[in-house]
């Protein structure tokens, strides 16, 4: 059970990587339109996204990755 919880957090660390590198991929085709207000904000709030993705991205793979290392059969 421990390294199947394992591998389902190395998983969910990999889409929320995914995620996070789209994420930035969709800033960058935000930035390339005019500049205004509305842009900004996107760009501001999308930013907190990545870094909250990053975040939890590593800690996920690094919890992940102690189960699956740990396990005895």
């Amino acid at each position: 059970m421990e390294r199947m919880i394992g591998i389902f957090q190395l998983l969910l660390s990999g889409v929320l990587g995914a995620m996070a590198l789209a994420t930035i991929v969709n800033m960058v085709l935000i930035a390339m339109r005019p500049e205004t207000i509305s842009v900004m904000n996107a760009f501001m709030g999308q930013l907190v996204v990545v870094i909250f993705l990053a975040v939890w991205s590593r800690i996920f793979f690094v919890k992940g990755q102690e189960r699956v290392r740990n396990y005895k059969s």
